[in-house]
């Protein structure tokens, strides 16, 4: 992404740290004039749903009254809003609902927080849990380019071929039986040969403690560990953070037609990619040389309208 000039000077200032150096910009002088002089305040940049709700949950009013000192776009509180009310965390007046009181105490992506609401109800958290968390860092597998193959080799051994949820489950509990039985430098070394970077999983480690924590202040009940909750409601409780991420293949094609008439394909490194289901949810919708769906699975459209009836549009007409 270009960056503004005052962050490219800001790298530049690298250049000569210690002694005289030389930057070297691999992109026209024209190009870097053109930028913008600062970079943009983050509450102009991020998605609003997190700081409204947490506003609201605090009584500071509305939003759009706020004397920010640098006011974020109106169309970006809409999109905030409506993000809430897809999640059911605020009524059309404003307030929140249960729910959305719960998804306030909870330190996590508003998407993700109202995963770990309903995963609570169909008693399968602890595997939402680990997925939430998955979804909250950075991938900790890895392909470097001189080993592509061996790495995809490597991973293939978790993936599932109708989730990709299911596979950071399955990759999840495969690290904790590796973990239980080697040494801390063993492990280490284990990560290193099978493709993981291990700094990531670590951080996906503690990040899960902290949710566990996080639940059991809030009376999430996690289950035994010995039971396995049903992959079903598993994906039940990820649809209810996901419901604008869903898609109906067209036809033949790979493209899915999604909320609000956009449309996307299943991303080529998705255990889905090669035979894609006529529906999906997807984690995320990333735009490079085309609007991605990442992380992604199959679903059952029946499982979408319990969850959505207050996103539904009927019509009504004599027969």
């Amino acid at each position: 992404d270009p960056i503004s000039q005052a962050s490219a000077d800001q790298r530049k200032g690298r250049c000569g740290r210690t002694s005289d150096g030389i930057c070297i910009r691999l992109y026209a002088e024209d190009d870097f004039a053109a930028r913008p002089a600062f970079t943009d305040p983050e509450i102009l940049r991020t998605n609003l749903a997190s700081v409204i709700l947490q506003m609201t949950s605090l009584g500071l009013g509305d939003l759009a009254a706020f004397p920010f000192i640098d006011p974020p776009d109106r169309r970006s509180v809409k999109d905030g809003v409506d993000l809430l009310q897809e999640l059911g965390a605020v009524q059309e007046s404003g307030r929140l609902t249960p729910v959305g009181r719960r998804l306030a105490k909870l330190p996590v992506d508003p998407r993700l927080a109202r995963m770990i609401v309903e995963a609570d109800r169909l008693g399968c958290a602890r595997e939402v849990l680990v997925i939430v968390a998955a979804l909250s860092i950075q991938d900790p597998r890895e392909r470097p380019v001189d080993a592509r193959q061996a790495a995809d080799e490597h991973h293939a051994r978790f993936a599932d071929k109708g989730s990709d949820f299911l596979t950071w489950l399955n990759l999840w509990r495969w690290l904790h039986e590796r973990q239980a039985e080697l040494s801390s430098n063993q492990f280490r070394k284990l990560c290193r040969a099978e493709f993981l970077n291990y700094l990531r999983v670590r951080e996906w480690q503690d990040l899960h403690g902290q949710l566990r924590a996080v639940a059991r202040d809030l009376g999430i009940r996690l289950g035994p560990p010995e039971a396995e909750a049903d992959p079903d409601r598993v994906h039940t409780a990820l649809l209810t953070g996901l419901l604008s991420h869903v898609g109906l293949k067209q036809g033949d094609t790979r493209d899915y037609l999604g909320a609000r008439g956009t449309r996307f394909a299943i991303f080529p490194g998705s255990a889905l990619a090669r035979k894609p289901p006529r529906w999906v949810m997807a984690a995320e919708l990333v735009e490079t040389s085309r609007l991605w769906g990442r992380v992604a699975a199959a679903i059952q459209p029946e499982w979408v309208e319990p969850l959505a009836g207050h996103l539904l549009k009927r019509g009504y007409a004599e027969p």
